[in-house]
């Protein structure tokens, strides 16, 4: 695995994209809550795919920055938006 990289929950992440992660039994299920840079928060399970991800980038528009995340193969995902203006974009194969 990459050193760069950071692996919560079968989940490949940019260790510099993730603020900090924690887990909690619900109902017998493992969920992973992990806090994003630029305020966004998410939650899934522990994953079975071996290609799950997120990606973030900051995109600037007319000098306001806005954060762009891309979330691939992530079963039960729960995205709750950062406050600040972003874009989401989920894929599932």
């Amino acid at each position: 695995m990459d050193s760069d990289k950071l692996n919560i929950g079968n989940v490949d992440f940019d260790k510099d994209s993730v603020l900090c992660s924690k887990y909690v039994y619900q109902n017998g299920q493992k969920l992973n809550y992990v806090f994003l840079v630029g305020g966004t928060k998410i939650m899934f399970p522990d994953q079975e795919a071996k290609n799950a991800g997120v990606s973030l980038a900051t995109s600037h528009n007319n000098e306001v920055a806005e954060i762009c995340a891309w979330f691939n193969n992530i079963k039960g995902l729960i995205i709750e938006e950062s406050p600040r203006k972003g874009n989401y974009y989920i894929r599932e194969t």
